[in-house]
């Protein structure tokens, strides 16, 4: 069968089978185009889509391919081998991430097809132009995460990932270039913006700040600098960072919201997207994957900083080498369930910083990294001072590994920067050796994901990175 066409299978299966995060989709909902009949039928639809993409893949593979992890005391063999630098076209790792967006993004092009027959009634107006926003801006934040891993480079000629502007059935897509592909996200971007109210401000969904969050990124992904710095001084003016009670209480219990752009929704009934369970066996508790002891020292070694009890579980032992991963413990009573924070406003403050340092304001960029650990330690942190870029990248990187650990962005950081830092992986020397790899050089295939097996068995239009 073909891997496309088993993308739209599977998602037609997710629209008729999936219980939502927000208990919102009927159960008899059917997902073809022709099924939608009004307004809210869309809005079914769009809700469906919230809970269908699902980010656990770039927290699992973020973590457990580079040195934010190592070998729990209770793995029975779980990720050692994406752990230890296995990557093929076959594998779990290289399918998961590819076959779930490009799903969802066929899910997405199913309701824009359905919306172009369907004239919403007066007071639908607001409404129908919302569900159109929320699909052009969704499905350019998920070309960009597809873009992270399977992109080749980022540079505009550069072999990116397959558009998909299309409800696809037995289409044989081909790669765009990256540079073609930023455009596309970009213009979805762009036409998402004039569809979505700035009235509309739930975290939980697409609003005109999570559109501005997804620019800012991508514009770091590709170079962008002047994009990239308006739309990070948006965010950073309106959304300042947390306090240590208040970045506590986002992730020990999803009760604050403070420096939050966008978030997913998890509730009970989301037991495939317990987040924590990409570490944790979620029925017993036992961890397969715990941090590594680099990252723990590292968390140790900064007095009064809140990253450390928020991402070391309090049950650790380091006195028995076991460093349990606390960021996603749960909420109201269910381990491991944890709304998803996908944009905060830590992270435009650190994309802010790494494009100042590319346009060379050095300084610029060490007074924002400042304000990051200011408000971690609570206290008034040394300023740094650079003298060239590779320095600035570096500490902004190790920056970037504390602030964002765990939430997806580790493995891209390394890919997207080791030409300027000449570095690629290198664990600690506690944390590798054995069966266990201690590094990746930077010129390695592996900082591009391998397109599937599947795929490219069903695809003659399609080609593999270099390497695999």
């Amino acid at each position: 069968m073909k891997k496309i066409f088993l993308i739209t299978i599977l998602s037609l299966f997710a629209f008729t089978s999936c219980n939502d995060a927000l208990e919102i989709l009927p159960e008899d909902s059917i997902p073809a185009e022709n099924a939608f009949t009004n307004v809210v039928d869309l809005q079914n639809g769009v809700n469906a889509i919230y809970n269908e993409y699902n980010p656990a893949n770039t927290i699992d593979y973020s973590s457990n391919f580079v040195d934010d992890t190592k070998i729990g005391a209770d793995n029975g063999g779980q990720k050692v081998s994406f752990h230890n630098l296995i990557l093929a076209a076959n594998s779990a790792e290289a399918q998961a991430m590819w076959l779930n967006c490009y799903s969802t993004i066929n899910s997405i092009n199913r309701v824009l097809v359905a919306a172009e027959a369907i004239t919403p009634e007066a007071g639908e107006v607001e409404q129908y132009n919302k569900i159109l926003g929320d699909c052009y801006a969704l499905r350019a934040f998920l070309h960009l995460e597809l873009m992270a891993y399977y992109a080749e480079g980022f540079d505009s000629a550069s072999a990116g990932v397959p558009i998909a502007d299309m409800v696809v059935v037995f289409e044989q897509l081909p790669r765009n270039t990256a540079g073609e592909v930023f455009a596309f996200i970009n213009a979805d971007l762009d036409t998402a913006n004039s569809l979505v109210s700035a009235s509309f401000t739930d975290k939980g969904f697409v609003t005109k700040d999570f559109i501005t969050a997804v620019r800012a990124r991508a514009a770091l992904y590709s170079g962008d600098t002047a994009t990239g710095l308006a739309a990070t001084a948006n965010l950073v003016a309106n959304y300042p960072l947390a306090d240590q009670g208040q970045y506590f209480n986002m992730f020990a219990n999803d009760t604050d919201n403070t420096e939050v752009i966008f978030k997913l929704y998890r509730t009970n009934g989301n037991n495939d997207q317990r987040i924590g369970g990409v570490w944790h066996f979620t029925g017993t508790g036992g961890a397969f994957m715990e941090m590594s002891n680099g990252l723990f020292n590292t968390l140790a070694s900064i007095p009064g900083d809140i990253r450390f009890p928020v991402n070391v579980d309090a049950e650790s032992d380091p006195a028995n080498n076991s460093h349990l991963i606390g960021k996603y413990l749960g909420k109201n009573g269910f381990d491991y369930l944890n709304d998803i924070k996908v944009f905060r406003s830590s992270e435009m403050y650190l994309i802010r910083a790494e494009l100042l340092a590319k346009s060379g304001d050095y300084s610029g960029a060490a007074q924002l990294l400042k304000q990051i650990r200011d408000a971690r330690t609570a206290s008034s942190t040394p300023l740094l001072s650079f003298t060239n870029l590779q320095d600035a990248v570096n500490a902004i990187l190790f920056e970037r590994r504390l602030e964002l650990a765990y939430e997806g962005h580790r493995y891209v950081d390394i890919k997207r920067t080791r030409a300027i830092t000449n570095t690629g992986l290198e664990r600690d020397a506690l944390d590798c050796g054995g069966a266990v790899a201690c590094s990746l050089s930077a010129s390695d295939y592996r900082w591009t994901f391998p397109i599937p097996a599947a795929e490219l068995n069903g695809n003659t239009n399609i080609t593999q990175a270099a390497g695999y």
